[in-house]
């Protein structure tokens, strides 16, 4: 059996002149993550080039446009810029470590005026024109990164959409390694089929590109394959372009990584396995569509995936994988028709959702709102109260582990014990996960905390009375320095806000939620040597706030 990537695959390089991209630096192409790489609740959107591992390095402008965005932001893209080119593309720079110095001195207005870190600027056409090779920005480490690189996107101007940029970059690339596959997973379709007389799913680890194990099966049954890319000159590995799953002669499945919307990134919960990544952090892509998949890089038969074993025979099963470069590996294994009773679903034993409908689920305390198209299939739901005598609630779990939804639904908590009014502002819906949890917000509503969900789990309502932790780092170094720096968190509803003042002076303290620090240069905020007071303010988010006040040399 022959296989072959799609025209378009093999020729995504082949793009016209106006949507030529240079490098945006002068260093060698290696990446540390590649687009559409699976991530928690999100695809990757972009690439990560490694910058030789330091920050400092010349950010170029790939292609004429200007300056439309500037972001700074304690986690997520840290300082990013985004260049509006007039090929049809916005290409995006995250992890920033400093703007040019007319962009800086801009931000540092808007930061000043709003006396806050965080800051979200659009300019217009003629602001801040940039042709191919300017000088944009600087690399850096900021955000949620851990390790010095450049996060590089590139977007379709008028739908936002992003795209693969290594269309653009691939002549620029080594990669003479093929896709590797580590383990099949297989699943009885609930209600039609079984997998070794079970309906149960079951894995498989890959050996000498094939499966050794006997497998049978009977009814409609799916699969998914653990997987990873290579590239030369790295160790890193990365997320596959492009898979395909055949049976026999037929294509059942295949899906390649070209584009991905915004709104389709919670989607990703619909095609790998959650239960497995959430449980052991292992990352299964599946080869069958769920009822609620519209994710669009993905491509199925008229079964939508699911492989029909009606025939007391041998069932051919083969993976084929690729990159972008051509790079294809192949998997085989066969699936034994074997006769087997199938159980129709039991959904008398708990609750039965169905993906297409609304769902409204009613108990003891609690009403949960699931509307039409947040599950991406039909689901047993089982709800528990545990109940919780000397709390403001009884603690609700619905279902025994976690399940994602597309947006989200609402859950309503009643109180079992009303606290005063004056304290209703810091009560919350809080999700239990182990002996410890997170709050989901929520809103004060006759009696009851409402709040929206996105993940099934558990819940119960909580209050947060407690203000945050504000803590001096290496404060015998603040003199020698010059750099004040503390440790800020809040276990229950999170920091909202912080600010803080020099000599009853507004300066610029940063926030970095990597590692939840909290600083001001104070070279950089030109403060003179000498003694100073300080005032941090530093509140979460049920208002609770710690004001630290003090003397300090420098």
């Amino acid at each position: 059996m022959i296989f072959l990537l799609p025209a378009f695959a093999l020729n995504a390089s082949a793009t016209n002149d106006k949507e030529e991209f240079s490098l945006p630096f002068d260093f060698p192409v290696l990446f540390s993550g590649n687009f559409a790489e699976l991530r928690s609740n999100h695809f990757h959107g972009g690439l990560d080039f490694k910058t030789q591992g330091v920050t400092g390095k010349p950010i170029h402008a790939p292609a004429d446009g200007y300056v439309s965005r500037v972001t700074v932001t304690p986690g997520g893209y840290g300082n990013a810029l985004y260049v509006t080119h007039y090929n049809g593309y916005t290409t995006v720079y995250g992890h920033l470590d400093s703007f040019t110095p007319d962009i800086e001195a801009c931000v540092r207005r808007r930061q000043y005026s709003d006396e806050t870190f965080a800051v979200d600027l659009s300019f217009k056409q003629d602001e801040y024109p940039m042709q191919r090779g300017d000088v944009i920005a600087m690399s850096g480490n900021t955000g949620y990164s851990f390790g010095p690189h450049l996060h590089f996107e590139v977007r379709e101007t008028e739908s936002n959409e992003l795209v693969n940029p290594l269309r653009f970059y691939k002549k620029h690339v080594k990669d003479s390694k093929p896709p590797k596959a580590y383990a099949v997973t297989l699943y009885p379709r609930p209600g039609r089929g079984v997998v070794n007389g079970d309906n149960k799913k079951c894995t498989r680890r890959i050996v000498d590109n094939s499966i050794k194990d006997t497998i049978t099966a009977w009814g409609e049954v799916g699969f998914a394959v653990k997987a990873l890319d290579f590239m030369d000159n790295t160790s890193n590995n990365y997320g596959v372009y492009h898979m395909e799953l055949h049976a026999d002669d037929s294509l059942l499945f295949s899906c390649t990584m070209d584009r991905v919307a915004f709104s389709e990134n919670r989607l990703i919960n619909a095609w790998v396995d959650y239960e497995a990544h959430y449980q052991h952090g292992e990352w299964y892509m599946r080869s069958h569509l769920l009822d609620n998949n519209p994710l669009r890089m993905l491509s199925a038969d008229a079964n939508n995936g699911w492989l029909r074993v009606d025939e007391e025979r041998i069932y051919e099963i083969r993976y084929m994988l690729a990159d972008m470069h051509g790079n294809v590996s192949s998997y085989a294994f066969v699936i034994k028709g074997e006769p087997s009773d199938i159980s129709a679903v039991n959904s008398a034993a708990s609750q039965y959702l169905c993906w297409d409908i609304d769902n409204e689920i009613r108990g003891l305390g609690m009403r949960l709102k699931i509307p039409a198209g947040e599950l991406f299939e039909d689901a047993m739901l089982r709800v528990e109260r545990e109940e919780m005598p000397d709390a403001l609630s009884d603690r609700y779990s619905f279902n025994a582990s976690t399940q994602p939804l597309w947006h989200g639904c609402e859950l309503s908590i009643q109180f079992k014990n009303m606290p005063p009014q004056e304290l209703l502002a810091k009560c919350y819906i809080r999700r239990v996960r182990g002996s410890g949890g997170y709050g989901v917000g929520g809103s004060y509503s006759d009696g009851r905390m409402v709040a929206k969900i996105t993940n099934l789990g558990s819940y119960e309502i909580a209050m947060d009375t407690i203000p945050p932790t504000v803590k001096p780092v290496n404060e015998k170094q603040w003199k020698r320095d010059g750099r004040l720096s503390f440790y800020i968190g809040d276990s229950e509803t999170g920091v909202s806000s912080y600010k803080g003042y020099v000599d009853g002076e507004f300066r610029l303290f940063k926030f970095s939620s990597k590692n939840a620090r909290l600083s001001c240069d104070l070279k950089s905020e030109v403060v003179a040597r000498g003694t100073h007071s300080l005032r941090l303010v530093v509140v979460d988010g049920a208002g609770n706030e710690t004001v630290i006040e003090k003397s300090f040399k420098y």
